[in-house]
């Protein structure tokens, strides 16, 4: 279920670890430890398919190793979001030069339907038409429902993560969940996810930013 996925990161001992991290190579090898299991849970659900996301991540991580020297940033929030950035743009771009992207989906679906078996299905949302509809979504929207519901991060994160304001990223969903909701042709009563999944009009819980 969607609402099980999303699962954030504790915080570590300090943010002096980041910083150690442009000159100690063991610092970053705990960093890469740390996050290496997040970004390629992310990945995966940005191409629907762990090889190719575990390809992906590989990528991700040596650009960070290549970039950690002149990283700007001097805490774990901003080497989190520095990441997470990395991540979904090396996602959309494998996506722009896959051609067989549809031929993933159906597989990531199936294997979905599959891994379901005989459970009842009233609490989980159609993943082959969730993962269609996912699909037909612009690469930026895709990356915003990704990091929130997939990744349960807040507005402030996903924002720094996409280079845009908190405002503009609930905006950004609002609309991606508005081009869901006509794809998927659900409504609120049957959401996937109580708390905020495919809502029929935004959600009325407040949270910190």
């Amino acid at each position: 279920m969607v609402g099980a996925m999303a699962r954030l990161i504790e915080p570590v001992d300090s943010d002096n670890r980041v910083v150690e991290a442009k000159t100690d190579p063991q610092a970053l090898g705990d960093l890469y430890d740390r996050y290496y299991g997040p970004v390629l849970r992310f990945c995966v659900h940005r191409l629907f398919d762990k090889t190719d996301a575990e390809d992906v991540v590989s990528v991700v991580f040596l650009a960070v190793a290549e970039g950690i020297r002149s990283f700007p940033g001097r805490t774990e929030q901003d080497f989190r979001n520095w990441v997470y950035a990395i991540a979904a743009n090396h996602c959309n771009a494998h996506i722009r030069k896959v051609s067989t992207r549809r031929r993933l989906l159906a597989r990531a679906a199936q294997a979905r339907t599959d891994a379901l078996g005989d459970e009842p299905t009233g609490d989980y949302p159609d993943w082959p038409e969730l993962y269609q509809a996912i699909r037909r979504l612009k690469p930026r929207h895709q990356t915003i429902v990704t990091l929130r519901f997939f990744e349960g991060l807040r507005y402030d994160e996903i924002a720094a993560i996409t280079g845009t304001t908190p405002q503009a990223a609930r905006v950004a969903l609002h609309r991606a969940l508005k081009k869901l909701r006509k794809l998927l042709n659900v409504t609120r009563a049957s959401c996937p996810r109580k708390k905020e999944a495919w809502p029929s009009q935004p959600c009325n819980h407040h949270e910190p930013e």
